[in-house]
């Protein structure tokens, strides 16, 4: 196993941790055999949220809304 390093921003980890809030059990269950458990994502993704700045921004034009 490697790992790699991905820029996102603070937009992006909160549409991450948005999703990972809406996983019912199966999924989250289905997930944790293939990949580990969602929780502790959720938590070391929210950890680092926590810490970035959350004043309002301009979206960049990376951001694409998907509605």
């Amino acid at each position: 196993m490697h790992e790699i390093n991905v820029n996102l921003n603070v937009h992006e980890i909160g549409v991450i941790l948005s999703a990972l809030q809406t996983l019912d059990l199966a999924e989250e269950k289905l997930i944790a055999k293939e990949y580990g458990s969602t929780s502790a994502l959720y938590n070391k993704l929210y950890s680092h949220w926590e810490r970035m700045d959350l004043s309002p921004t301009q979206l960049q034009n990376d951001v694409v809304p998907s509605f």
